[in-house]
């Protein structure tokens, strides 16, 4: 009798294990029914295993936090959680969300800072990227004198302009708006070498006035290949003591009143960045340089004083003005014949 009950039992718990076991299978590798639509979680600094299951629960990615728990405490990885914003698909089961949470497969955002942008551009392109945070937030940064004495101590500037390394960045979307700049800044330094420095110092330059002419040289260069002609340029006017004559650098000292073209009103108004008006390298960088202008600017090539536009991207560079005029009329010339074939 009692080996039958025991066998009886062992029958009984036999089957409540298996049923138990195939019910826990389906569970795991089943996407919860109350979860409908595609769902966004953030997983912050210092959270704990049980509250990030309970949290799971409660926007219905999953069901049973605690039975997540112990599966997750079976597998040894309730430590190993990855901070960051996650994005839960209506068909995930909780073993595809713990091993999401474990690899740390977060959202991310791609952000790409193209040479030759103002930090007013940067701040309106930021605001785009990161939704959430507001135009001027990311443009008070710019100004952040904290952020100015990470990248530029001692250096007498209000603003960021020219220190934001232009390059494309992978961010976490939930990453605090200063850490985003201040990566912008740390890359600025990994390539902007104390080499570099040392070079534009042996130059006659300072860091500031180094990355000013940099920012000039960038906005004036539609070849890559006339970069280092373009910066001879420029280096040659400041060694004669001529005016620079840069019409970027007259943009950004009106930029927020431009409209898209000069005028010959915006020639002739004295600001600290008319280069038509002013002797030398205006105040700082009047937008972001891209490591090629950054090193073009070092070793200038050029007896040049003078160049124009060509109307394809490319310029005709004059060592003389009167070479200059005619390279001149023959750009209007041109404007003029491209003016009436388009009509």
């Amino acid at each position: 009798m009692i080996k039958r009950i025991i066998f009886l039992l062992l029958i009984v718990f036999s089957t409540f294990f298996a049923f138990s076991f195939i019910w826990f299978m389906h569970w795991l590798k089943s996407s919860n029914p109350m979860h409908k639509e595609p769902i966004e979680y953030s997983l912050l600094e210092g959270s704990t295993f049980t509250k990030v299951a309970f949290d799971l629960e409660r926007q219905n990615i999953i069901s049973h936090p605690k039975l997540f728990s112990l599966y997750a405490k079976f597998m040894q990885v309730t430590g190993d959680l990855k901070v960051g914003a996650y994005l839960f698909p209506v068909d995930i089961s909780p073993e595809q969300v713990l091993s999401k949470l474990v690899r740390g497969d977060i959202i991310t955002t791609r952000v790409t800072i193209a040479e030759g942008l103002n930090v007013y551009q940067i701040s309106e392109l930021l605001s785009q990227y990161f939704p959430k945070v507001r135009y001027k937030t990311w443009l008070d940064l710019m100004h952040s004198k904290e952020l100015i004495q990470y990248v530029a101590p001692n250096t007498k500037v209000n603003s960021l302009e020219g220190f934001i390394f232009p390059q494309t960045y992978v961010f976490n979307p939930s990453s605090p708006p200063k850490l985003i700049v201040k990566t912008f800044l740390t890359e600025f330094k990994k390539n902007v070498t104390q080499e570099m420095l040392d070079k534009a110092k042996h130059l006659g330059l300072t860091q500031l006035q180094y990355v000013t002419l940099a920012s000039i040289v960038e906005k004036e260069t539609g070849l890559p290949s006339e970069r280092e002609r373009i910066a001879g340029v420029y280096w040659n006017r400041l060694k004669l003591k001529m005016k620079l004559q840069a019409d970027p650098t007259v943009i950004y000292g009106v930029w927020k009143t431009y409209k898209g073209s000069l005028t010959r009103k915006d020639l002739v108004t004295p600001t600290p960045y008319n280069t038509y008006t002013q002797y030398g390298l205006p105040p700082g960088p009047i937008a972001n340089p891209g490591l090629a202008s950054l090193k073009a600017t070092l070793y200038p090539v050029s007896n040049d004083l003078y160049f124009v536009a060509k109307g394809d991207g490319s310029h005709i560079f004059s060592k003389n003005l009167v070479d200059h005029n005619k390279a001149v009329r023959n750009y209007v010339i041109f404007l003029k014949k491209s003016k009436k074939g388009s009509n």
